[in-house]
């Protein structure tokens, strides 16, 4: 079968679940080529670009001021924007007719989901953590109302008609979802017996990284490999920090060595450091309700600790695991495509 992807690109998560679902279904004997993807203000990174055939377009967007979601700036932005996102709406049909695939994937992509109102012939499948967000079973997190209410509109607006796979740090009973645990790239999988004496850092926003690198001095005993996004604008950093342009091979490779993980509050990179078994510190980017839920749901369940403000203190000592878990994603997505009946 052929298959076309969406992937929302904010941060990596969706990315990185993306290629794990092509390695999966390209395993099986089926065609993946081509992911629509919605440019954002900055480059598509990379190790995406090296994956796919990119088809890309003028996407819904976050509006930060000094590392901060601002929600009335990001509103407007995308109301200015909304003559580009019909234009980006268009194309993404066009591609459709053009690539006349069998299903689409969509990994939580708004315009991608809107396209199955006008393609009802074709099969979509929708992958997101945010699914389970909205779940009895999900910790619930206080304030943010303006922000649940978006997460629920693009909830509906990315799995019209399509099956919905909800990605968990944990199982749980649903009969709208198919709970699935973390979609993990091959790499990823792997593991090593290697270990290093440094922590290694993802900061998904790059304006937060002086706030970080200020508290490290207080740490000037332990090491630091920081990844980000537009590395060489950062000038001034102390010895016992290294700093990286954002790679996603190399920072996995690290990951498989490293003492201890500190990250945003995506749930992908989160996933990856309870894989591998890491002390793991989260920290949410200001003002987003869907990483401070994150950063709860990994704390009540025993994953993760989290700071609003990098407090290195709080890395923990225990490592956290639910590796049994994790081992069923193979057998639950097999699930999830047979459920659309698409036979793997």
């Amino acid at each position: 079968m052929k298959f076309l992807f969406g992937v929302q690109t904010e941060g990596n998560g969706h990315i990185t679940q993306s290629i794990a679902v092509k390695q999966f279904l390209q395993s099986k004997g089926h065609e993946v080529k081509t992911a629509m993807a919605a440019k954002k203000d900055k480059k598509i990174v990379n190790f995406f670009s090296d994956e796919f055939d990119i088809v890309d377009y003028n996407g819904f967007d976050f509006a930060f001021k000094k590392g901060k979601i601002i929600i009335w700036r990001t509103i407007v932005k995308n109301i200015v924007k909304l003559p580009l996102l019909i234009k980006s709406f268009l194309k993404i049909c066009e591609t459709i007719k053009k690539e006349k695939p069998d299903a689409i994937c969509n990994f939580y992509e708004p315009l991608v989901g809107l396209s199955a109102i006008f393609f009802p012939k074709i099969k979509y499948i929708s992958f997101g953590h945010q699914y389970a967000m909205t779940t009895e079973r999900y910790p619930k997190t206080k304030g943010f109302w303006v922000q649940k209410v978006f997460l629920k509109i693009i909830n509906f607006i990315t799995s019209i008609r399509a099956k919905k796979v909800a990605l968990s740090y944990y199982n749980f009973e649903d009969k709208n979802l198919i709970v699935c645990p973390p979609i993990l790239r091959k790499q990823a999988h792997e593991k090593s017996n290697d270990k290093e004496n440094f922590v290694l850092v993802y900061i998904m926003n790059e304006d937060l990284v002086p706030q970080f690198i200020l508290k490290t001095y207080n740490h000037i005993h332990k090491k630091f490999h920081l990844y980000t996004k537009n590395s060489h604008k950062i000038k001034y950093y102390p010895d016992h920090v290294k700093i990286f342009e954002l790679n996603g091979e190399d920072f996995l490779n690290k990951m498989k060595i490293c003492k201890a993980v500190i990250c945003s509050g995506g749930f992908e990179t989160s996933s990856e450091a309870v894989w591998h078994n890491k002390p793991l510190l989260m920290i949410p980017i200001p003002n987003h309700y869907e990483q401070h839920a994150n950063c709860r749901d990994a704390f009540e369940n025993g994953l993760a600790n989290w700071s609003k403000d990098f407090d290195i203190n709080l890395i923990p000592k225990q490592k956290p695991s639910n590796n049994a878990w994790f081992e069923e994603c193979e057998k639950i997505l097999t699930k999830a495509f047979e459920s659309v009946s698409i036979k793997p």
